[in-house]
């Protein structure tokens, strides 16, 4: 489910007891709700990685979707869009 580096960034950044919960929570879910369900109906939907996006109101003013993990926004591209937006 998830590529080497993701998994080393995990380790970095959270405690074995956290990787415990988390690890048993996926698990919960998989045996409550079953694996069929807990995965997306569109296969493309489990390509998505994330985003950035920044809104004023009620309007994006900055949509970016990440195409891969760590293809994240930059931040000069947020902060121009917040300054650009006033």
């Amino acid at each position: 489910m998830w590529n080497p580096p993701a998994v080393d960034m995990m380790m970095s950044r959270n405690d074995k007891e956290s990787l415990t919960m988390l690890g048993n929570a996926y698990k919960n879910a998989a045996d409550e709700i079953g694996i069929q369900k807990l995965a997306p109906k569109d296969v493309a939907d489990t390509l998505r990685q994330g985003g950035t996006f920044v809104f004023r109101g009620k309007t994006a003013i900055l949509e970016h979707y990440d195409s891969k993990v760590g293809n994240n926004c930059e931040i000069n591209a947020i902060l121009s869009s917040l300054s650009s937006s006033s």
